[in-house]
């Protein structure tokens, strides 16, 4: 992530344009991969030297994308393909860039669909299974989701993208048509485990190479055992910072979280003013547009948005890449803070994710006491708190009671400020603006019609801001001077599941060790896992070409990465039967999340 020094990485000067179209050795039609049972897999005719197990397979490539997005999900910073850090921005922006000319534009209330926001969709639970059908259009076009309008990747038309609804044991099945002109993408399914379908995952030069410019691709898998919050979202050079994601809500009757009378989805997200392939081309330079004088500097946003929306102060020019002022593109006109309603007296099941590519919030709402039921699609004893630290990729439920005084009152989510201003070398004009964080409106109503958009009834705002900062790791935070903040997660062992698990033996052989670190690399920086300085493989996948690969003892080597290549790393898990334990150390200042792709 663009975060806590960022873990895109790419060797000596080459960076991977993943919005060019790839050279692809593979045909790709409308109806590739509609259907897992049609699949032409090629696990199933193994060529005779291949020593390796199905089993062993799939566990190697669960290890090998735990390093993958480390080194990834964040500013969503991925690399474009076969261009050199040194070449200088040329002038004609659009072209350059892969923005189109004469960008259709999206206003906000099309943009943000606030009804499946709400949850108001009439989806039916069941434990009967179904195949749930979806298809995402990928576009871009301009839109002003802070009221500073800017270039953006879309599905459907909006962002956050189209809602995923579907129950325990269903089939989704989502048909990806790219109408972009010149720029690949993927989709990854964030927390989903992927079982007996790790090529559904849709991490390019991992899973799959990208969706080419005018072509499609139909992703299908199951959810045999998950329930609770999950998100998608672009995994192709920085999409998803532009707007390519939205929500995955699993269904389950048998759900072990308590019933409410509401349900809400909250996204968190921070937003860059300027496209990010201008951003991501200016930091992988040895320089950098917000600091001239330093390499690996992470571009600070330069707002943050909640449900996708916010307001901006349109005086305030950005310190991170200051608009041209012959750019007929940029305007701004203030936008406008998400407001939603809950019925007085009620509860509401607030599902928070955080869709940032830089930092992590602590949520609150002004005068209400939080109840925590979920954690990352796992549900968990009841935990009250004022508030939630999200960090990047994660998603909370909480719920919330109506029970104070009628009125409005704000939703919060903060940057914890000392956790990583003190590590960048300038400042964000636009989250100074905007007091490091966003706010939303949640107003009280009589009316149990809650899912109207009819504002003339909303009661004044009546809340006070608490204690807006994150308690957890307080002790931890050397650079918090008198602020009483920690950057910690809520501690190990205060989550407790609902659903017990037996522990699992992890043998020596499956136990690997890694460590994170942020390094020079010629002129630029770049994040190594251990030897490695990942970049994902052009015009192929890993899991493609594990298939070729013979994991014998005397083809490893001290960088694991076999026969793919010096800035690849891939773990074996021999042992079937015994679970996995990676052990992370990190020799970075500042917090980096992980999280597994697929089981």
């Amino acid at each position: 992530m663009l975060g806590h020094h960022s873990s895109n990485s790419a060797s000596g000067l080459m960076i991977l344009d993943n919005e060019s179209t790839p050279h692809l050795d593979h045909t790709w039609t409308s109806n590739i991969w509609a259907s897992t049972s049609s699949l032409s897999i090629p696990i199933a005719e193994k060529p005779p030297r291949q020593t390796v197990s199905l089993r062993l397979f799939i566990w190697s490539l669960v290890c090998f994308s735990i390093v993958a997005l480390a080194l990834g999900l964040g500013l969503g910073l991925r690399y474009r393909p076969y261009q050199t850090i040194y070449r200088a921005a040329p002038s004609n922006y659009s072209s350059y860039y892969g923005i189109p000319e004469d960008l259709d534009f999206i206003p906000i209330d099309q943009l943000v669909n606030k009804a499946e926001l709400e949850l108001n969709t009439g989806f039916v639970v069941s434990k009967e299974p179904s195949v749930r059908e979806y298809v995402f259009n990928i576009t871009q076009a301009g839109a002003a989701p802070d009221g500073f309008s800017k270039p953006m990747v879309l599905v459907n038309g909006q962002s956050p993208g189209p809602l995923i609804e579907a129950n325990t044991g269903d089939v989704i099945r989502v048909h990806v048509n790219n109408l972009m002109p010149n720029q690949s993408t993927t989709i990854h399914w964030h927390g989903i485990n992927q079982r007996q379908t790790p090529w559904m995952d849709g991490v390019v030069g991992v899973s799959q190479c990208g969706i080419p410019p005018q072509r499609n691709f139909t992703y299908e898998f199951r959810v045999p055992d998950q329930r609770g919050t999950f998100w998608w979202h672009a995994h192709t050079s920085v999409q998803y910072s532009d707007g390519a994601y939205g929500a995955i809500v699993i269904h389950d009757p048998e759900e072990m979280v308590p019933k409410t009378d509401d349900e809400k989805l909250i996204f968190v997200s921070d937003v860059y003013h300027t496209y990010g392939s201008v951003i991501l081309k200016s930091y992988l330079d040895p320089t950098s547009k917000w600091d001239p004088s330093e390499s690996g500097v992470e571009p600070l946003a330069d707002n943050v948005l909640l449900n996708g929306q916010n307001i901006y102060d349109c005086s305030v020019n950005s310190t991170t890449y200051p608009p041209s002022s012959h750019d007929p593109t940029q305007s701004c006109t203030g936008g406008q803070l998400y407001a939603t309603k809950v019925v007085t007296g009620q509860t509401v099941r607030l599902r928070l994710i955080n869709a940032s590519s830089f930092f992590s919030y602590w949520f609150s709402v002004d005068n209400h006491t939080l109840t925590i039921v979920e954690l990352d699609g796992v549900e968990v004893e009841p935990i009250s708190a004022r508030g939630v630290y999200l960090n990047l990729g994660q998603r909370v439920s909480v719920i919330l009671a109506a029970d104070q005084t009628y009125g409005s009152y704000y939703m919060r989510a903060s940057i914890p400020k000392t956790c990583f201003l003190p590590y960048s070398t300038y400042t964000s004009s636009g989250l100074e603006s905007a007091e490091y964080g966003v706010k939303g409106v949640l107003s009280y109503t009589r009316n149990t019609d809650v899912g109207g958009d009819n504002t003339a009834d909303i009661p004044e705002i009546v809340g006070i801001a608490g204690n807006t900062t994150n308690p957890y790791g307080v002790d931890n935070n050397g650079l918090r001077g008198d602020v009483w903040e920690g950057c910690d997660d809520m501690p190990f062992d205060m989550p407790v599941p609902m659903r017990k698990q037996p522990a699992v033996n992890a043998s020596e052989a499956n136990t690997h060790y890694i460590e994170y670190a942020f390094r020079q690399a010629q002129d630029v920086n770049r994040i190594f896992i251990n030897k490695t300085s990942y970049a994902p493989l052009p015009n192929n996948a890993t899991l493609w070409k594990t298939m070729d690969q013979q994991f014998t003892a005397d083809r490893t080597n001290s960088y694991n990465s076999w026969d793919f290549g010096l800035n690849q790393q891939v773990l074996l898990v021999p042992d079937a039967d015994q679970c996995a334990q990676i052990v992370i150390n990190s020799r970075d200042a500042m917090e980096h999340p992980w999280h597994l792709h697929g089981q």
